[in-house]
């Protein structure tokens, strides 16, 4: 997949596109970038979908990305980083949880989808609606 990248294209414009390409994987956009195989905190979570790429950056340029299957996360992480100045995480969707991939750095966009399509078919154990505490 080749992705735009532009000053003027939004950060929900980005997120749809490469959710096409990567079903049950999001792109998320952070104020300060992190390390390999550790997560962004929450306070710098950017979740403005209208908000121009060129606002987050101070070296933002025209150009693309291209994006692999084969692509380990922490490559497309740093590429994001080093060519355009945006910090972002993936994220992989787990039942109905979006779980940052910070532990999982190390596998390929690829492999995350696998992960998540087999979460699709883990089903919750039974709970059993009985009260067994004591009684009087």
């Amino acid at each position: 997949m080749v992705l735009t990248i532009t000053p003027t294209r939004t950060i929900g414009e980005t997120q749809v596109d490469f959710a096409a390409a990567f079903p049950g994987l999001k792109l998320v956009f952070f104020s300060k970038p992190h390390l390999a195989h550790a997560g962004s905190p929450a306070k710098f979570l950017i979740d403005q979908q209208d908000l121009p790429l060129g606002e987050l950056s101070h070296h933002m340029k025209t150009g693309y990305l291209l994006l692999e299957p084969e692509m380990v996360v922490w490559q497309l992480e740093r590429l994001f980083e080093e060519e355009y100045g945006l910090h972002v995480q993936v994220f992989r969707k787990s039942g109905e949880t979006w779980l940052e991939t910070s532990t999982t750095d190390d596998i390929t966009l690829e492999q995350q989808q696998a992960k998540v399509h087999a979460s699709e078919h883990v089903h919750p154990e039974y709970i059993d609606p009985i009260d067994y505490r004591e009684q009087d």
